[in-house]
């Protein structure tokens, strides 16, 4: 439910096609004890993928309700990371892209 909100979220939000222009980022959402859920994040839009993608830009893993927390922007992605709820995998500018298009979705 909260992927469809916040998928749903950036598609409205025409002002973040400037962050991604020429670029995809591919985040995968890995719940514990859940299957992995695939984001493509582009200057086109989100989607979700169905299958998983060759090549994964960014990786936030944690347990299902903090993930929902982050992506609905109640609480900050940097904090659960702080408080050690979050594990990321990806550069720093992926991660600072990310936050960024959580924020301002």
């Amino acid at each position: 439910m909260y992927m469809t909100t916040f998928i749903s979220n950036f598609n409205k939000a025409r002002f973040l096609t400037p962050i991604l222009l020429n670029q995809t980022l591919i985040v995968e959402i890995k719940p514990q004890q859940e299957i992995s859920h695939f984001i493509e994040l582009s200057s086109k839009g989100a989607k979700t993928l169905h299958t998983q993608p060759s090549k994964i830009d960014f990786v936030m893993e944690g347990e299902g309700y903090d993930l929902e927390q982050v992506l609905l922007n109640t609480v900050s992605l940097k904090q659960l990371i702080a408080f050690g709820k979050i594990t990321i995998k990806g550069s720093y500018r992926n991660f600072l892209k990310f936050e960024a298009i959580i924020k301002l979705s």
